[in-house]
């Protein structure tokens, strides 16, 4: 992108003269490397945006038809805000596949710019140290900078991001992000498949809700090919798992698609995208209650007894 938008810059400037022509082309595309080598050493900012529109200028100034490269403002422009943001982020110098790999990108408004679309990016999962730091030299606020975009870019993680459009974006505290995408790239991709599950049944409201979900996966069933109520009446009775037992003779006349209505309105549970996912942490509630009760009942029993 950064290479097709240089190109755009040089081959529109036009002149009569072919050798006049041929020289600023070359003189604006050296100023074009020098911004972005500065971007790679220095990072951006007011100071470094001044350096890279005083190159401009200095080409202009030698040669009154050399103006035209203004004629190209908007280009340039958006050549130097898009470079700008491309190089203000953490990790570092991350090549276009090692963006399109990572599970997160966090989009952060500078705060020492006012430009609309100006921002820096977080690409999750990455070192913490090393992401205070670059918020340190950045001058933003870890408690309190204004997200804009979260970006999840893989299968994997889309449900993610469907989680994250329903988190107010002042809640949404960056490190924790971090510490949620550095436990889900840990997940085997069994687990990850049943978390991005997990999300749509238990629907966290913060970040630290999403990673809390990741110690309970053990308590999450998922059962494939269940597109509707009715297959999971089925499911439910064909392996006896439903409250009420059924005899052989009861089977043909048993409506399924209320059986499994039922189980969903008495279990914790969905149908989401031809899979069957259910938080049996309820069955564990229900048995300590009940061996809770049986203790009680029996100590109470004992005391009479005496």
């Amino acid at each position: 992108m950064i290479k097709q938008m240089q190109k755009r810059i040089v081959e529109g400037i036009q002149l009569p003269d072919q050798k006049q022509q041929n020289q600023l082309r070359k003189d604006v595309e050296q100023a074009l490397q020098e911004s972005l080598k500065d971007l790679a050493e220095h990072g951006g900012g007011p100071q470094a945006e001044d350096r890279f529109w005083k190159r401009l200028e200095h080409i202009a100034a030698k040669e009154p038809k050399n103006r035209i490269i203004y004629q190209n403002y908007q280009d340039l422009s958006y050549f130097w805000q898009y470079t700008e943001n491309w190089y203000s982020c953490y990790p570092p110098n991350l090549s276009e596949e090692e963006r399109e790999k990572s599970l997160c990108a966090v989009e952060i408004e500078r705060p020492d710019s006012e430009k609309y679309g100006s921002y820096l990016t977080a690409f999750l999962p990455c070192d913490s140290e090393g992401l205070k730091k670059f918020f340190e030299d950045n001058g933003i606020d870890m408690k309190n900078c204004d997200i804009g975009e979260i970006y999840c870019g893989s299968e994997t993680t889309n449900v993610l991001t469907e989680n994250f459009e329903k988190l107010p974006r002042e809640e949404v505290d960056v490190f924790q992000l971090n510490e949620l995408f550095c436990r889900f790239d840990k997940l085997p991709e069994e687990m990850q498949r049943v978390y991005g599950l997990t999300l749509p049944l238990k629907e966290p409201r913060t970040v630290k809700e999403m990673i809390n979900l990741m110690d309970h996966l053990s308590e999450v069933c998922v059962v494939n090919g269940i597109q509707n109520e009715r297959q999971l009446g089925e499911f439910l009775v064909e392996n006896e798992l439903f409250d009420v037992p059924f005899t052989d003779e009861a089977l043909p006349y048993l409506d399924y698609a209320k059986i499994g209505r039922e189980h969903m309105q008495t279990h914790e549970s969905k149908i989401i995208h031809g899979v069957y996912v259910e938080d049996t942490s309820y069955y564990e509630m229900v048995q300590t209650g009940q061996e809770s009760t049986d203790e009680n009942e029996q100590s109470d029993d004992y005391e009479m007894k005496l």
